[in-house]
């Protein structure tokens, strides 16, 4: 689901590859920062563009004790001054005549509309200009409900809860919506696929049918779960997903991502979380033949790499030991190794 400051894409050969191609012909998922992904794609390649970005707000919320959202360690939060690189990267990727939707909270729709110039003053259509040149419309609403659907399910916040979730809405160029009598308040339960942040199907296939038709390129850097794939691919759509950490992608999707990402087992050894990263050169012999042998420890030293996942934040790490370790377990590795390796590609999280 999301772009850390501190990673790193893990394959530069991946990279050079999106660069000298043309828009994948065929569904993929890989694994990349965003803002890396975006930036391999040729200009106006992409149909349309849903992505729900781990918004720095969220960090208030946490400080505030009124989310659960980040204690998953999932990932680190993309700061507000990288909000108009990514409206200008998502502009650029766009086709003319096509749409961008990106979730949010209340307070980054204000700290994107205040970046944007985004005002009173509107076009004879009502619209509004953006600084990253679209035009930018309303922002929709996704009505939280109770699992039945019958009433409005409360959420975070302390002066009147937050039963609700922003969608803004973007357009560069033209193009109708396909159904004009859709409200601005899209209904539906809260995911209860695992996962932190997940998005119901409902809400993003509603979207995916409104923006685009059968064959056109969806693309969503922050994929998360993966659902804008899942829908895509339910409504004829091709799509192309990024995310640093896999480890909750949608099983459906296996096929189209890299080995081992998917909600598993690798390769029937039973994964272990290795300890925490200050406790590695005083553990027990295991321990540090396997952070030996993962590149973390030269003899009982810190390594350059250790010292860089060290300078990150507890809370905010367990993406970046993730992506350091993700590689199939190898027979040559120590067992111990092998059993952290298996934890990078399965969904377990750190204790």
């Amino acid at each position: 689901m999301v772009s850390d400051p501190h990673a790193t894409v893990l394959s530069v050969d991946f990279t050079a590859q999106l660069r000298l191609e043309p828009p994948p012909p065929s569904d993929r998922v890989v694994i990349s920062d965003a803002f890396d992904l975006l930036a391999t794609l040729p200009d106006e390649s992409v149909d349309l563009v849903i992505t729900d970005p781990p918004y720095e707000s969220l960090q208030l919320h946490r400080s505030r004790g009124t989310t659960t959202r980040l204690t998953t360690n999932w990932f680190a939060t993309v700061p507000n001054s990288r909000l108009p690189e990514l409206l200008a990267s998502v502009y650029r990727v766009l086709r003319r005549d096509r749409h961008f939707y990106l979730f949010c909270d209340e307070v980054t729709a204000d700290v994107i509309k205040q970046q944007q110039g985004v005002g009173v003053d509107r076009l004879p259509n009502g619209a509004r200009l953006c600084e990253a040149g679209f035009v930018y419309w309303k922002e929709i609403l996704w009505g939280k409900t109770t699992l039945d659907g019958q009433r409005i399910r409360g959420g975070t916040g302390y002066h009147y809860r937050a039963a609700s979730e922003r969608i803004l809405f973007f357009e560069k160029g033209k193009r109708p919506l396909a159904d004009l009598g859709i409200p601005d308040v899209l209904l539906a339960a809260r995911s209860t696929v695992p996962g932190p942040a997940v998005k119901p199907n409902a809400v993003v296939r509603t979207l995916v049918v409104q923006s685009s038709a059968p064959g056109e390129l969806i693309v969503d850097p922050f994929c998360g779960t993966g659902v804008v794939g899942v829908e895509a691919r339910a409504h004829g759509r091709r799509f192309l997903l990024g995310d640093i950490d896999l480890a909750y992608l949608d099983p459906s999707l296996a096929g189209v991502a890299p080995p081992g990402v998917t909600r598993r087992v690798a390769d029937g050894i039973e994964p272990i979380a290795p300890p925490e990263l200050e406790e590695l050169a005083s553990g027990a012999g295991d321990v540090r033949a396997a952070a030996r042998a993962a590149g973390w420890l030269e003899g009982d030293a810190p390594t350059p790499e250790l010292d860089e996942l060290l300078r990150i934040r507890p809370r905010e790490r367990e993406a970046a030991v993730r992506r350091s370790l993700r590689a199939p377990p190898a027979p040559s590795d120590p067992p111990l190794l092998r059993a952290w390796r298996a934890w990078a590609l399965s969904g377990r999280r750190m204790s």
